[in-house]
């Protein structure tokens, strides 16, 4: 299942959020935040096939797309990133 909604830099589809798909899970090797483990998680594209990967962070619980797609915005993540006056 998608964790974050995303748009595909080769076909440039849309993917929201909680979309199934099946991916594939690896453990980030020297990569852990207060002893947790972060993970890598591998998507391919239903159209083009493509493959894009993101990395769980969990100091923010969040994640990261490292390659293959780009964020789409997402207003209240920024929200939250708005500076308290």
């Amino acid at each position: 299942m998608s964790p974050i909604s995303i748009r595909w830099k080769t076909c440039g589809s849309f993917i929201s959020k909680r979309t199934k798909f099946n991916s594939r899970q690896e453990e980030v090797i020297g990569e852990t935040y207060l002893g947790i483990r972060k993970f890598r998680f591998y998507f391919k594209c239903t159209n083009c096939l493509a493959e894009f990967n993101i990395k769980t962070n969990p100091q923010n619980c969040d994640c990261v797309v490292e390659c293959g797609a780009t964020r789409n915005f997402e207003p209240w993540c920024a929200e939250d990133e708005r500076p308290e006056r």
